[in-house]
């Protein structure tokens, strides 16, 4: 009896030490995980657009901050409604060192390439760092000076005006408000919003979809003109633009600003660049820089409830893009 209850303890002690060998190793693997070389960030997007001023401002702050031992190094893939660099993205299974900013355009662009492109849940989702606005705006010196403007000409004549959008989520933007407007405008598709100003500024479309990193130089040079906002409530720098609901159209439309990865990511990596947006958003140059200088709202969320966000936006946008049939 005595030799068995020794070796019962024997046991036990062997089994308790090595639960605590594997407890310990996870933990050294999680904290050991690093870059080890550059990291590539993706704008899926041409220069110029709200992306490409993302992806940008994320990689000097991680430089100025040193928040990571391996520089990040900027790359514009455009194209596809963000399709194109999205499915690079995809095809990187268990690339630690790939990173690509992400709006609800991501999800409208993977869902209308179809076949061949991957799902936006088959991504990792990062963080949320942001909210964005979204906006009709104008040229200074256009004739339309409120949105019952345009829906009054727009009723003259099915399609006679024009509105540019550099994506899917753009789009989607114009179906919902002719739904809720009772209107048809012509959707003129554009790369960028940088693209989106320069056919704008050159009187090729009448308005422009536009989140305030868009349009804030072409505002502050007095080229353009915000004449409504897509949210609940007025925004502080833009005090005068009115939302659509405050003229009797429901349209509210969120627009989230994070980072995604390529599938097939390990849990330790994860954490590590959840880590470290959670250290960059925490920074002055962000909070001042970009959100206060581009007119964003904070709006911080982890890994799993970004995953939940991605999840909702997708069939928010699937339900409209089939109205649209553009996708099946």
């Amino acid at each position: 009896m005595r030799t068995n209850c020794c070796s019962h303890k024997v046991a036990k002690m062997v089994t308790l030490a090595l639960i605590a060998v594997l407890f310990f190793s996870s933990h050294v693997t999680a904290a050991e995980f690093k870059p080890s070389k550059p990291i590539t960030m993706v704008a899926p997007a041409a220069p110029g657009g709200g992306s490409d001023v993302l992806s940008r401002t994320i990689a000097k702050i991680v430089a100025d901050e040193k928040l990571s031992p391996q520089p990040m190094i900027v790359q514009n893939i455009p194209g596809g409604g963000q399709a194109i660099a999205l499915t690079q993205v995809g095809q990187a299974k268990g690339n630690t060192h790939m990173l690509v900013v992400a709006n609800p355009a991501s999800v409208a662009g993977l869902l209308v390439a179809g076949k061949g492109a991957p799902s936006i849940r088959d991504l990792t989702m990062i963080a949320q760092l942001a909210l964005d606005e979204q906006l009709i705006v104008v040229k200074s010196d256009s004739r339309f000076k409120t949105i019952q403007d345009i829906i009054s000409e727009s009723k003259k004549k099915e399609n006679s005006l024009s509105i540019a959008g550099s994506d899917q989520a753009d789009r989607v933007c114009s179906r919902l408000f002719e739904k809720a407007a009772g209107i048809k405008m012509r959707y003129a598709p554009f790369n960028s919003g940088g693209e989106n100003m320069a056919a704008l500024l050159g009187g090729h479309v009448d308005m422009m979809w536009a989140n305030p990193p868009e349009f804030v130089a072409q505002y502050e040079a007095k080229q353009v003109r915000p004449i409504i906002l897509a949210q609940e409530n007025r925004i502080s720098r833009f005090k005068d633009v009115p939302t659509f609901k405050e003229n009797g159209i429901n349209l509210v439309f969120k627009f989230f600003r994070g980072v995604i990865a390529p599938p097939g990511l390990s849990p330790e990596v994860i954490a590590y660049y959840e880590a470290m947006m959670k250290k960059l958003i925490e920074t002055k140059a962000w909070k001042e820089n970009y959100l206060a200088k581009n007119m964003l709202s904070p709006a911080w969320q982890t890994s799993d409830e970004f995953t939940k966000t991605i999840g909702n936006s997708e069939v928010v946008f699937a339900e409209t893009l089939k109205e649209l049939g553009l996708i099946k």
